[in-house]
């Protein structure tokens, strides 16, 4: 025995662990360790001892001490996380992480002005917590919900560092006017912009997709509502944490192009040569055999150039944020401060925001409580100065140019001067030096955000409390074009061996220009309610709301233009001559207010009934349309709660709801029901006169647009809610949308705006998870699922897009495509002059074929012509989808996330896909294209241009645009609390992470096919890759 206690106390002391202090009698162990989540460390958490009445309670560290025996077991328990058994087995030092107990929870969901407990809810809500939206690294907080909650389709359309151009529809479209598709954003109660906060300041999202959810929003509630909350503070110690992450950035996905210059020139000959337009353009064979032997004797006069690494780069970006949080004495606090610095891909590009915030709350004494939420951001954005214009989407034309710059040429002349070149020969069609142009000049948009509310919450007597909530938007952009005269060479010098000046870029020789814009918004909202919360008997639970809201909004913009300062770098309007000077400005305002109120009751917590209303009345409308009502009402029946299922353990929640509401739409334009006057110019008496002439005709009985929704909802929570989820099947119709009526011609004006259309979504929602521990090991996977159906139910005469291949019909999803089926390639004359006639008499062997599918009274004519065209499926998914996975063990953490769209197509033509459009390079797979008979039915023979043969709109350039998506993997470790408590750490996290690592797909090589439009370039500022690593630090 002496033995055994003198080896015990060696090992004990190589732990640095007192003898006197561990042994009260044998075996007996003092042991030590703390408690956290993934938040840190837990206060107030039970540590007993199984069946033992001993136990302790964690300190504001987490941490606990408590004399046990070896071989008993912990349970630790705290309210709202999974209780846990824990064998001790002789260990001396315990640290216990706690999974969030949903169940437990009891969880509390923000909803419209209030909240409500989870299982109360008769509205169909999806949730995303903080957790969830940080997991990811994307720089704008719109994004980080893509795929997160069933229902809610967001489409990035941009890379572009501080204009993503992320949208969002909450299931589907429910409008086509220009009242759009966005759904109504609320922070903190108050109307906002998603990106111009930082994600790290967000506690929790709420999606309000239904009318029952939506409608205490009335006519801004249409395309459904979106609620943050951001982090306030909690009572208890001070918390500082600080986060930082560096980013390396790259395209998801690079253009496919023919980048060896005689490759280049033989296709492009054979294309002429083909069509039999723009012979002139023809290299000879001398031009073609100099590059074929200068690439190897001298690459630099001869390259071959891949433009797109001129333009684009491997990029790096960082984020900064520090919080500090705490409270005492009835005030809570969180400070917030963020930092992003993102360079662009495309060279020239990049932005930087900053983030400040201050939440605050107090409790002046008694009944009454203060509080105010006040952030502000800046932003500082940089591009390019192509188009000379603040509306032009420069990147876009910046990739463009790339796109069609040729291999035979570099950015600059290989004399080593420095100067810019065009292109290689005079007769070479080309666009802009994309590298000249994004190096001289500029545009600089400056945003400046701020957002601020105070409240008053009065408790006015047991049950009935009263807030009164002002809040004030304001956002400022300043931005400044500045273009500058490039002058340009061809790469290839005369016969003297000199460089000939080509052409100038960004207006005459010698010239500059500075156009500058200052545009403001204002927003000044304030509301007051009044709640009342009674129970009685304990069964009958009651809770009401009655409140007021108003609204006003300003908007006004000022312009100048100047040209010619006398040097390049001066970026003021005073440095540039007023001659020829340009000045404008534009300014409305629009104003609402409201009345709104909701009702609910539940009986035992098992039978639901929410009521609401808001009655709106909008400046927008002219004067007796101007005010709406906007009704819905829901039930929920908790079928877990009788007797037949309340006894079964596996069963934990099991609820059906039905809800039906009415919701409107507001955001219809400025005052549309007004006629418009125009500016013009009239001959009297031989001598031009300043008037005025009417552009639109007017109609002034304009109403508001009215979406009706119908939703039935089943919500399960089963086996200890290991496993959970909701099925929601829902419709949403849209009547009185506004529309511009069609009119003669012969009318001489623009018809007016009327209430003449409707439109009807019909989709299905799932979501599916599945949470469970084994041992140390928590996991959590998660599915959602979606699809819905579009119809156009009401419209008029049908119109058609010819260029884009659309149609708008009634009975047919909007914008559906309208287009000639592609049948293949003639691959002889024979084949052509037996077939159909072509569509166009230019058709030669190698061209593309098309159905002869009807003729004027509606079957094969034998000709192709406008007759065929048919509408052709995939203007909208099949259905969208994501996954969530995450899992912990012991110190360790990792989580994916995959998100993608199935069945949708995108109609995708000219640069980057169609060969030598503005003698761009084609992608790859022309060299595949036909070049004899039995060579290739898929690909036809390269071509030049507008060849009307192959350019016809037909589904051949209708490319599959659905995919998968690794949007995120991340992997973490925490350091163990022993260790980083003695460097005055509370937690510290490392991890690792990589955003948009693989994309499956069948969409062109070298295209991204996440984007919005239905017919699209290829000419799109790519998605990133983003590989991250970062820390996480609690102090």
């Amino acid at each position: 025995m002496l033995l055994n206690l003198l080896t015990s106390a060696q090992a004990l002391a190589k732990e640095e662990v007192n003898m006197t202090n561990v042994y009260k009698q044998q075996d007996e162990l003092l042991l030590k360790g703390q408690v956290s989540d993934k938040e840190g460390p837990l206060a107030g958490v039970s540590i007993k001892i199984k069946d033992s009445k001993k136990g302790v309670v964690t300190d504001t560290k987490g941490m606990f001490t408590i004399n046990v025996l070896g071989s008993q077991t912990l349970i630790v328990s705290y309210l709202g996380y999974v209780t846990q058994e824990i064998p001790i087995n002789n260990k001396r030092r315990l640290d216990i992480f706690l999974a969030s107990d949903a169940a437990a929870l009891d969880e509390v969901v923000v909803v419209g002005y209030g909240t409500q407990k989870k299982v109360n809810l008769t509205g169909a809500v999806g949730t995303v917590s903080s957790e969830e939206l940080i997991s990811r690294q994307a720089p704008n907080t719109t994004s980080l919900l893509q795929g997160r909650v069933p229902g809610v389709q967001i489409t990035q359309n941009s890379g572009q560092p501080g204009a993503e151009s992320a949208n969002i529809q909450i299931r589907g479209m429910g409008t086509f006017s220009g009242a759009g598709n966005n759904p109504l954003i609320l922070i903190d109660g108050v109307e906002g912009n998603l990106n111009n906060l930082n994600p790290n300041l967000i506690e929790n999202v709420s999606v309000l997709k239904d009318a029952a959810s939506a409608s205490i929003y009335g006519s801004r509630a249409a395309n459904g509502v979106i609620l943050v909350t951001t982090k306030s503070g909690k009572a208890g110690r001070l918390n500082i944490d600080y986060s930082y992450n560096y980013s390396r950035q790259k395209a998801t996905s690079m253009y496919d192009r023919v980048t060896n210059s005689v490759q280049f020139m033989e296709l492009l000959n054979k294309a002429i040569n083909h069509t039999g337009t723009n012979t002139n353009q023809l290299y000879s064979a001398d031009q073609i055999e100099a590059y074929r032997q200068g690439a190897i004797t001298d690459p630099e006069q001869f390259p071959n150039y891949d433009w797109m690494d001129a333009v684009f780069r491997t990029a790096p970006m960082q984020q900064h944020f520090l919080s500090v949080n705490g409270g005492k004495d009835g005030t809570t606090y969180n400070f917030g401060l963020g930092y992003l610095d993102q360079e662009g891909m495309l060279i020239e590009t990049g932005y930087k925001r900053y983030d400040a915030q201050l939440n605050f709350k107090t409790n002046l004494g008694g009944r009454v409580t203060f509080g105010s939420n006040i952030s502000f951001s800046k932003g500082d954005r940089h591009e390019s100065a192509l188009n000379g214009n603040f509306d032009g989407n420069t990147t876009e034309d910046q990739i463009l140019s790339a796109l069609a710059a040729n291999p035979t040429f570099k950015p600059t002349l290989p004399d080593g001067s420095g100067r810019y070149s065009s292109k290689a020969y005079i007769f070479e069609s080309g666009n802009k030096n994309p590298v000249a142009v994004a190096e001289n000049g500029g545009k600089n948009t400056g945003n400046y955000y701020a957002l601020a509310s105070s409240f008053i919450n009065v408790n006015i007597m047991p049950g009935l409390t009263g807030e009164l909530k002002g809040a004030v938007r304001y956002e400022d952009r300043q931005s400044k074009v500045h273009v500058v005269g490039i002058p340009a060479y061809l790469y290839q010098p005369d016969e003297n061996g000199e460089y000939i000046y080509n052409t100038q870029y960004n207006g005459t020789v010698g010239e500059n220009n500075l156009t500058v814009r200052g545009e403001r918004e204002l927003q000044l909202t304030y509301y007051l309610n009044l709640n009342y919360t009674k129970s009685f008997a304990d069964v009958h639970n009651v809770s009401a709301l009655l409140g007021y809201n108003q609204e006003t909004f300003k908007y006004d913009r000022l312009q100048g233009f100047r040209r010619n300062a006398p040097t390049d770098n001066l970026t003021e309007l005073d440095a540039y001559s007023s001659a020829g000077q340009i000045s404008e400005g534009q300014a409305y305002e629009w104003a609402i207010k409201s009345i709104y109120g909701r009702l609910n009751y539940n009986y035992k917590q098992k039978y639901l009934f929410e009521a609401n209303f808001r009655y709106d009345g909008t400046s927008r409308l002219p004067a007796g349309k101007r005010w709406g009502f906007f009704p819905s009402a829901s039930v929920g029946w908790r079928l877990s709660e009788e007797n037949f299922l309340k006894d079964i353990e596996w069963v934990n929640n099991l609820k059906m709801r039905l809800s039906w509401g009415q919701l409107g739409n507001q955001n219809i334009g400025n005052y549309p029901y007004q006629a418009i006057l125009q500016p013009v110019e009239y001959n009297i008496g031989g001598a031009l006169q300043q008037g005025m002439s009417l552009e639109d005709l007017n109609n002034e009985n304009l109403k508001w647009e009215t979406t009706t929704a119908t939703n039935i909802g089943l919500d399960f929570d089963l086996f200890k809610s290991s496993l959970f989820g909701s099925v929601d099947w829902y419709t949403k119709y849209t009547t009185d949308i506004l529309r511009t009526l069609q009119v003669p011609d012969f009318i001489g004006l623009n018809g007016p705006t009327v209430n003449r259309g409707e439109m009807r979504n019909t989709g299905l929602e799932f979501l599916l998870g599945y949470q469970n521990k084994i041992n140390a090991f928590n996991y959590k996977i998660q599915a959602n699922f979606e699809t819905y159906k579009n119809e156009l139910v009401k419209f008029g005469a049908r119109e058609i897009e010819n260029g884009n291949g659309l149609i708008r019909q009634e009975g047919l999803p909007y914008n559906s495509y309208f287009m000639y089926v592609f049948d293949g390639i003639y691959q002889t004359q024979e084949e052509i002059t037996n077939g159909p006639t072509p569509i166009s008499a230019l058709t030669k062997p190698g061209d593309m074929r098309y159905k002869d599918i009807s003729g004027p009274d509606g079957i094969p004519d034998g000709k192709i012509d406008a007759n065929d065209r048919m509408v052709v499926d995939g203007a909208f998914p099949d259905f969208n989808y994501g996954l969530t996975f995450s899992a912990d063990y012991k110190n360790f953490d990792l989580s994916f996330f995959l998100q993608g769209v199935e069945g949708r197509k995108i109609y995708v033509k000219e640069w980057g896909i169609a060969p030598f459009r503005q003698a761009s390079p084609p992608p790859t797979f022309w060299l595949n294209g036909w070049d004899g008979p039995g060579t290739s039915n898929t690909v036809p023979h390269i071509f030049n241009e507008n060849y009307a043969p192959n350019t016809q709109v037909s589904n051949w350039w209708l490319q599959d645009a659905s995919y998968l998506r690794v949007k995120n993997i991340q992997l973490g470790y925490t350091l163990p609390s022993s260790l980083v408590n003695k460097i005055g750490f509370q937690r510290l996290r490392i991890y690792l992470s990589g955003d948009n690592l693989f994309t499956f797909t069948k969409f062109f090589e070298g295209g991204d096919p996440e984007r919005l439009a239905a017919n699209s370039r290829m000419a799109i500022y790519p998605q990133a890759k983003i590989y991250t690593m970062g820390i996480k630090a609690t102090l």
